[in-house]
């Protein structure tokens, strides 16, 4: 658990030299993504979906008390700030699909129509976050109402348009940062 989120550290620290790109450091072929999934519209989430255009791709779970609301904040102030120019669409994939249905993750994300949602069957999910080298593990909370929450990374991956994982990129830039990084590695 604890490799993992060094991993995760090391990941984001890490500068990426193409165009010097804020907080992004670009993937090896360890990292592959072909999701079998479904968004909150109801069609199927494929490597397909994702091939044409470049995408960013987040991480989370809608019962998330801080880190998601502040990265999902993050990014479309991001994409407010792009303009669309480069254009990129924007994912929201649980890391908790047992709660986060596609109707759940419809609700939470209604604040913004460029952010599509994304669930599906637990193990396609989970075959997913392996896949993507994603820390998420449930986290017990007996004494809680909610029961319990998920630990996970929090980073943008970057998919370009061949459906590709290229980029992850920190959480923690702010909003006219992420424009900058995207807008760079789109180059």
């Amino acid at each position: 658990m604890r490799l993992s989120i060094l991993f995760a550290a090391l990941l984001v620290l890490a500068a990426c030299s193409k165009n010097d790109a804020i907080g992004a450091k670009e993937l090896s072929d360890a990292f592959s993504f072909d999701p079998e999934l479904t968004a909150t519209d109801g069609s199927a989430v494929t490597k397909a979906t994702f091939q044409g255009r470049r995408s960013i791709v987040y991480f989370g779970f809608a019962n998330c008390p801080d880190v998601c609301p502040t990265a999902i904040a993050r990014l479309t102030a991001a994409l407010d700030i792009l303009n669309d120019k480069p254009a990129y669409d924007a994912y929201f994939i649980t890391v908790d699909p047992e709660r986060d249905t596609v109707e759940a993750l419809k609700g939470y994300l209604a604040f913004d129509d460029r952010l599509t949602g994304v669930s599906g069957d637990p193990e396609k999910v989970r075959a997913l976050l392996d896949a993507m080298h994603v820390y998420a593990k449930r986290e017990e909370l007996p004494e809680s109402a909610i029961g319990y929450t998920m630990a996970h990374s929090s980073l943008f991956y970057v998919i370009d348009d061949a459906g590709a994982p290229t980029y992850a990129i920190t959480d923690a830039l702010t909003p006219d940062q992420l424009a900058e990084t995207l807008r760079a590695l789109a180059k």
